[in-house]
């Protein structure tokens, strides 16, 4: 598996998660499936209605990073992140871990996927309009581009 295709399955199954959560019923939460807590409103970290770049970019590197800290101590040690099939390098991985103490924080994570550009190709794909932004009805139609419309 390439690491585009990791990013764009991991994008796919995140902004179904973010997408979903739209519900025209009054359900209570605890009637809901997991998977739709409100994503977007919790990437949405100024709460304007839409995603920047830096915005869509921490929430993915942080469902990413959750999903490959192991042993859940808040950083990314070689074996954790060498997934195989990834793609994945020792020199990114050194070149991530800005501090130098072996292992990748969450911020170094998030700051090392902006100074690449890990996501712009998929939020320029998102983002229909080409303002900037990606709203959650944008990223509906991203997600049902790449995977068909929501179950």
């Amino acid at each position: 598996m390439t690491t585009k295709f990791l990013y764009a399955a991991v994008i796919a199954f995140i902004l179904t998660a973010m997408t979903s959560c739209k519900t025209t019923d009054n359900s209570t939460t605890e009637n809901r499936p997991a998977a739709t807590e409100n994503g977007f409103a919790k990437a949405d970290r100024n709460n304007d209605g839409k995603l920047s770049p830096n915005e869509a970019n921490d929430y993915f590197v942080a469902k990413i990073f959750e999903g490959s800290d192991q042993n859940q101590d808040g950083k990314l040690t070689w074996k954790e992140w060498d997934v195989p099939g990834s793609g994945r390098s020792k020199a990114r991985f050194d070149a991530a871990d800005t501090n130098k103490d072996g292992s990748i924080s969450l911020a170094e994570a998030q700051a090392f996927g902006q100074k690449q550009g890990t996501f712009n190709k998929e939020f320029a794909e998102a983002d229909t309009n080409h303002d900037g932004y990606v709203t959650q009805e944008e990223g509906q139609a991203y997600y049902a581009s790449k995977e068909g419309p929501p179950r």
